[in-house]
């Protein structure tokens, strides 16, 4: 490893510069200083690129994130969140029910017949013989309308009315800067099918606020006087300091992975604007370790290299609790498959590593980890699944796990780039 770093010094010296020098130092000091790496190295052509070189996406900020800064639950992710909204909506319906026997849902089977996760159930919870389920959703400025919105996603209605519901009371939980509106849907305001998709991963419930409202508190009044005056039900409202919000939040922040992501750049970003701001990174790559190539805008994929069509993919590094392991799971990956999709909508398939260390970047192999993702493959895409070691809870630990899996010589993935986001541990 030793004697790889001093000729790649005497390389560099003559014509790249001392910066280029650092990062290689600082990179083969990392791993000498690691024994859990000795005898394995790292990719030989990989770059390794200053965050300063990405201030300007790794600053960027979306309406919605500045509108919750410094809020309750405005810096978990939204399945954490979720789930502490959706717990205190449980206690919220046992409070209003003072009679009734709350009791956990029965787990059920998916369509291929698998037994549902927590997860993947069809409701929340039984109040006596009732099936309650759950949506929460934020108040979000929506860019290309120029308006706020709430939006409550994968709505499973009855869509054939020959076959059985898979809930009998829908609730609402709206988190707001305001604090949390709790109502019971009626089943039909704000419905919007989602086509031909719609069979499979449900409708959504949306409304907006008035085109070109700017302020959220306005925005928000108008949101809340459309569902008070439709068929919806207003049920409760638990302010941001509330105890038992807060009793619950703190369960959030003592998770590992909040703590591991505490305060790192694009951290309190949704999921969405996050992999928008990496798309934008990892392009900005892709045109420095391709100087020669044209890098377009492009319909259908992400963007143009030359005459190759790139298709980017970023996924966080994330704690599997029922697994008790940490993964990545890239979502969308549309290759040609039989009887899904006759040809890839891509040539080149980039992946970007979201990580509590940095950003790194790989060339898949369009074979590692791909696996199909239940009825939603033909419409949504395959998926990547990479595992860290089961029962390994150090992210550290987990990740070199990983990048040992995508550095093997048996498959044909390559490491292209690193950014990393604070200093290296």
């Amino acid at each position: 490893m030793v004697q790889r770093f001093m000729a790649g010094v005497r390389r560099l010296l003559p014509s790249r510069g001392l910066l280029v020098l650092a990062a290689w130092l600082l990179v083969a000091l990392h791993c000498l200083g690691r024994p859990e790496l000795e005898g394995r190295s790292l990719p030989a052509a990989f770059r390794v690129f200053s965050p300063a070189r990405f201030k300007e996406i790794l600053d960027y900020r979306t309406v919605t994130s500045r509108t919750y800064q410094g809020l309750p639950l405005a810096h978990l992710n939204e399945k954490v969140r979720g789930s502490i909204l959706e717990s205190l909506v449980r206690r919220l319906d046992q409070q209003l029910h003072p009679g009734s026997v709350i009791r956990d849902a029965v787990d059920g089977q998916c369509v291929n017949g698998v037994r549902r996760g927590r997860s993947r159930l069809s409701y929340g919870w039984l109040r006596d013989d009732v099936r309650v389920q759950c949506k929460s959703s934020q108040i979000t400025w929506n860019k290309s309308h120029a308006h706020f919105i709430v939006c409550f996603h994968e709505v499973k209605l009855n869509v054939d009315e020959e076959a059985p519901a898979a809930f009998d009371e829908l609730l609402l939980a709206l988190y707001t800067p305001r604090g949390i509106f709790m109502f019971r849907h009626d089943l039909k305001f704000g419905l919007s099918r989602m086509g031909i998709n719609t069979a499979v991963t449900g409708s959504s419930i949306v409304v907006s606020s008035r085109s070109g409202e700017t302020n959220w508190s306005t925005a928000l009044d108008v949101i809340l006087q459309k569902l008070d005056v439709s068929g919806c039900e207003r049920l409760d409202f638990v302010n941001l300091d509330d105890k038992m919000l807060l009793k619950l939040a703190h369960v959030g922040d003592d998770c590992s992975m909040q703590q591991a992501y505490l305060g790192l750049p694009l951290s309190d970003l949704s999921s969405k604007a996050r992999g928008d701001c990496i798309a934008r990174l990892v392009r900005s790559i892709d045109s420095v370790l391709h100087p020669s190539c044209t890098v377009d805008d492009a319909a259908g994929c992400d963007w143009i290299r030359g005459q190759d069509r790139v298709e980017c993919k970023s996924s966080q590094l994330c704690w599997a609790k029922t697994q008790r392991l940490w993964r990545f799971i890239f979502h969308g990956v549309k290759i040609q498959a039989r009887g899904i999709r006759e040809e890839a909508v891509f040539d080149d398939l980039p992946l970007a590593l979201y990580t509590p260390k940095g950003i790194y970047v790989y060339r898949h192999d369009q074979g590692l980890g791909l696996a199909t993702h239940g009825v939603r493959t033909q419409i949504e895409g395959h998926v990547i699944q990479i595992y860290g070691p089961s029962g390994v809870e150090d992210w550290r630990s987990a990740l070199d796990a990983v990048l040992a899996k995508l550095d093997a010589g048996t498959n044909g993935c390559q490491r292209l780039a690193f950014v990393p986001l604070r200093r290296m541990m």
